[in-house]
């Protein structure tokens, strides 16, 4: 692991574990993800298993600190009484969050770091509600121009500061992008094979999240031995979005270069500031004024 840190004699390792949503044991359809949903209820018992199941992983491998960052839709959805005991949660709404899928990243040094239900990027063909941070604005992300989803956008954030990411569990499709961008020694489990947007050839939770916890125990033991992933800098950090009123709202963000009808640029060489100021564009895409102001 990187330099040793000591509290008391005692070795402290620290993990980051992010948790979405599309890409945990079981879940298939959007009924699962919302609130207001019908199976709902369903999705979120689902989601916090999966992340109990990373947790305890971690936990047998050493982590003397685990934050888990609620990361899909609300960032409202794990619950929190039946969360692992060793695990520290952020949660709460997104529009408080200036960081989104890696808010408080940055609180303390990382060891490493756990991406747990996570899906594939806009365009891929036979996945799990593919899509790239806000599927209804968002058509395609880029690093130096190469698309990036959440696995890699968030893995190059998190490279910045020099913590790797060391497991990544979603569909088939998910693991098989993971490893595209952040090589073959990251761990990785498919817990389902997408058969479409909708339905998926699901493993049952009795089987995933055992090995889960296992490729998470493997995982932070073996961190030493994989590298942060950090494309070149200073990046050159773009988006497309699906409609021209959408990127209206997006270029009027401090720090954003508009660059084509429907693109977007976010200058600079600090990848921590960039993906605030990217959030925060995506979140003006997202808002619909009143129809008055329309």
């Amino acid at each position: 692991m990187k330099p040793v840190r000591r509290d008391e004699g005692r070795q402290v390792v620290n993990v980051y574990v992010s948790v979405d949503m599309e890409g945990i044991s079981g879940i298939v359809h959007g009924e699962m993800m919302m609130p207001g949903e019908r199976e709902y209820d369903r999705g979120q018992r689902l989601m916090t298993g999966d992340a109990n199941a990373a947790v305890e992983g971690l936990v047998q491998a050493g982590a003397s600190f685990v934050l888990v960052n609620d990361s899909h839709g609300p960032m409202r959805n794990l619950l929190i009484e039946d969360l692992h005991p060793a695990a520290h949660l952020i949660s709460g709404s997104g529009d408080a969050k200036e960081y989104c899928q890696l808010e408080g990243a940055d609180s303390r040094a990382f060891d490493a770091a756990v991406f747990i239900g996570y899906h594939a990027m806009a365009r891929t063909p036979g996945a799990i509600h593919p899509h790239t941070i806000a599927g209804a604005a968002v058509a395609e992300l880029r690093i130096n121009g190469r698309p990036h989803g959440e696995t890699g956008l968030n893995a190059a954030v998190l490279g910045s500061f020099g913590i790797p990411v060391v497991l990544v569990t979603g569909d088939s499709t998910t693991c098989a992008e993971a490893r595209a961008f952040l090589g073959d020694q990251i761990e990785t489990v498919a817990v389902k094979e997408a058969c479409g947007r909708n339905a998926a050839i699901c493993r049952p939770p009795s089987a995933t999240r055992p090995e889960i916890t296992e490729a998470a125990a493997r995982a932070l033991r073996r961190a030493a031995d994989i590298q942060p992933y950090r494309p070149e800098r200073p990046w050159r950090l773009e988006v497309d979005f699906l409609t021209m009123q959408q990127c209206d709202r997006a270029a009027r963000v401090a720090g954003v270069e508009r660059t084509g009808p429907v693109t977007i640029a976010i200058p600079g060489d600090d990848p921590w500031q960039q993906y605030r100021v990217l959030w925060a564009a995506i979140r003006a895409a997202l808002y619909e004024p009143a129809s008055w102001l329309g």
